[in-house]
């Protein structure tokens, strides 16, 4: 037998070399499991548990590494057939490596290979019965955490006392796990802890110390004692504890709590176990939160319901005073609800509720909605003298429409609103850019002074003066409409930025803006024609990344002109471009040529279009200025 454990001990590299060939060779032809290559690493293990038994001649040094194999294995969720598998491979390489090494005893081979058959099947018996022992025991413990966790939910469910319920929690959770003490503590909104529920401690702030030390962790965190620095040491030792695990609770990711569980014993978690202690934690999770919710006590109830009644004034006081007109209906067409800004856009004196929508609004189309299940945008819509943009929506409630909802503003108003967007819109993109350029002549400098280039330090800033001055003074002598010339510079550093070069003719003049053009107006129109004029561009060769723009104030116009060398416009879409909605950009809404024309015609003035396929578009825009 002694010789035995020689050639066993003597190839178990060879063994090893084996299963890892026979794998490679099954990987080729039909896909090994990946777990078969995590138990080659066991072949060292089992050689020695087989030598230790040869040695012995006994089965107890085999019998408590398979013990060992199965319970990992099965935790891992390996299942015996694998396990069996690589048995097979294992096998079949220490009877290759024997037959290697007593290739010239044949007498010998044959015996020693008789006594490892016997004492590999007898492994194989022991090996299922211990795996189905175990696996028999699993499933019982999954049933039991089961059982709890559902006891758990029973309590959560049947009890609005938040103690009786955490204190349940933790109770099951010594249970379950063993434990020999453990705690759920709160936090308020400073972020600050308190012990909530505390059993089986030695001392009262233990738990709080402990949670402290952990309190920028995530997800469920093992402590053993020879991990922690000398303060939680401190207070593991006090306690006697080896092992502390937690977990912390949470709500719409907002941690509320933690759940600490100690051990005085070293304790290793499965992957079950954790799954298990985080259904625990979210299970007090909710418990708090139903606490904050719903409270504990008829007051707390009355509370709630004076908050409901609040806001529900306060919706009323909101619904009414917004400068939106507001009109609900049910399924049937009925009017459900009408704010004050909707009678008044409706010009109605008697209060429609019940009454048929069609009836008050003849136009309206709030029952197509309900029938096409369609939600409708920024829609005109003629009522009486005025005309309205509206927004209709369904109102679906488990899946069916019981009724729809229109929002609505006088289309005057939602003018103005626009135009005060576009110019602040224009207002921000210029100083962004503006600003992007400082940052790096910034950096540029910085460099220089950092190498002790003082004479090109003050090189490039008096560059940096010149052209900008040099710039500036070019617009402004030009331009003496203050709006105008700041957008002009804007997008001046805006396209230097994007490389596309914006001109603006020497011959461009302008003193001051005609009487019916806004200075919003005159930027909503110069502004959506260059940044259209920059977008037709920008992914253009250098050479043809150039805008040419020309102001001209005569005696009885305002001439704009913006001239792009972009990809031109089709023919066919030349009469649809000004109409709100169309554009050829994915993406786009459509809206900023609908508002240059839009303005344009506000002004009297008329806006003309010249453009040629592959070779750019020139808008040009005349106002009268009288």
């Amino acid at each position: 037998m002694s010789y035995l454990v020689d050639i066993l001990e003597a190839i178990q590299d060879v063994v090893k070399s084996g299963i890892i060939r026979e794998l490679d060779q099954q990987d080729s032809q039909e896909g090994n499991p990946l777990i078969l290559r995590q138990l080659v690493e066991e072949t060292v293990s089992i050689t020695e548990a087989v030598v230790e038994t040869v040695k012995l001649n006994t089965f107890t040094s085999l019998k408590v590494y398979l013990s060992s194999l199965c319970k990992v294995y099965i935790e891992r969720g390996v299942v015996l057939s694998e396990i069996m598998n690589f048995f097979d491979l294992y096998e079949k390489s220490i009877k290759d490596a024997m037959s290697i090494y007593l290739q010239h005893d044949l007498v010998s081979l044959n015996r020693y290979r008789r006594e490892l058959d016997t004492l590999l099947d007898k492994a194989r018996v022991f090996l299922s019965d211990a795996f189905f022992i175990l696996y028999e025991e699993t499933v019982l413990k999954q049933f039991e955490q089961l059982r709890i966790i559902n006891e758990i939910t029973a309590q959560l469910t049947s009890s609005l006392k938040l103690n009786d319920v955490l204190s349940f929690i933790v109770t099951h959770a010594l249970a379950l796990f063993k434990a020999d003490c453990g705690s759920i503590l709160l936090n308020d909104l400073q972020d600050v802890y308190s012990v909530q529920i505390a059993q089986g401690w030695q001392a009262v702030n233990s738990p709080l110390a402990i949670v402290m030390s952990i309190s920028s962790s995530s997800g469920v965190i093992i402590i053993h004692q020879d991990d922690v620095d000398d303060s939680l040491r401190k207070t593991l030792r006090k306690e006697n504890l080896q092992t502390i695990i937690a977990i912390k609770l949470s709500i719409q990711e907002r941690t509320i709590g933690v759940l600490v569980v100690g051990f005085q014993s070293v304790h290793r978690m499965t992957i079950m176990d954790k799954r298990v202690l985080e259904t625990f934690a979210n299970q007090a999770a909710i418990a708090v939160n139903n606490a904050q919710l719903y409270g504990d006590t008829d007051h707390k109830l009355q509370e709630r319901i004076h908050e409901v009644t609040v806001l529900l004034e306060q919706d009323r006081a909101l619904l009414h005073s917004i400068r939106e007109g507001v009109i609900a209906i049910n399924a049937s067409g009925a009017i459900t609800l009408l704010n004050n800004e909707a009678k008044r856009l409706l010009n109605l004196y008697e209060d429609p509720i019940h009454s048929d929508i069609l009836d008050v609004l003849p136009n309206s189309r709030l029952p197509i909605v309900i029938q096409t299940q369609q939600a409708e945008y920024d829609q005109e819509q003629k009522m009486g003298v005025s005309t309205v943009i509206t927004n209709r929506v369904p109102v679906i409630v488990n899946g069916e429409v019981i009724g729809a909802i229109a929002t609505f503003r006088d289309r005057q108003d939602v003018k103005q609103l626009a135009e005060e967007l576009v110019g602040v819109r224009s207002l921000l993109d210029s100083m962004r850019a503006q600003s992007h350029e400082f940052t790096n002549k910034l950096h540029a400098l910085s460099g220089l002074i950092q190498m002790g280039q003082y004479d090109k330090v003050v090189e490039l800033i008096t560059d940096i003066y010149h052209n900008r001055q040099e710039c500036v003074s070019f617009v402004v002598k030009r331009i003496k409409e203050q709006s105008t010339a700041g957008l002009l510079l804007g997008k001046i550093s805006q396209s230097k930025e994007r490389a596309i070069l914006l001109r603006l003719s020497p011959r461009s003049k302008l003193l001051f803006l005609p009487p019916r053009l806004t200075n919003i107006s005159m930027v909503t129109i110069l502004g959506n024609l260059i940044s259209n004029a920059m977008e037709a561009v920008a992914h253009l060769a250098k050479e043809r990344r150039v805008i040419d723009v020309h102001i001209f104030q005569g005696q009885k116009f305002l001439t704009i002109s913006v001239k792009d060398q972009g990809c031109g416009i089709p023919e066919k879409s030349i009469k649809t471009i000004f109409m709100r909605g169309f554009s050829t950009k994915p993406g786009s809404r459509g809206i900023g040529l609908a508002l240059v024309k839009q303005e344009v015609n506000m002004c009297d003035g008329k806006v003309r279009v010249r453009s040629v396929m592959d070779q750019g578009s020139q808008f040009i825009v005349k106002i009268p200025v009288e």
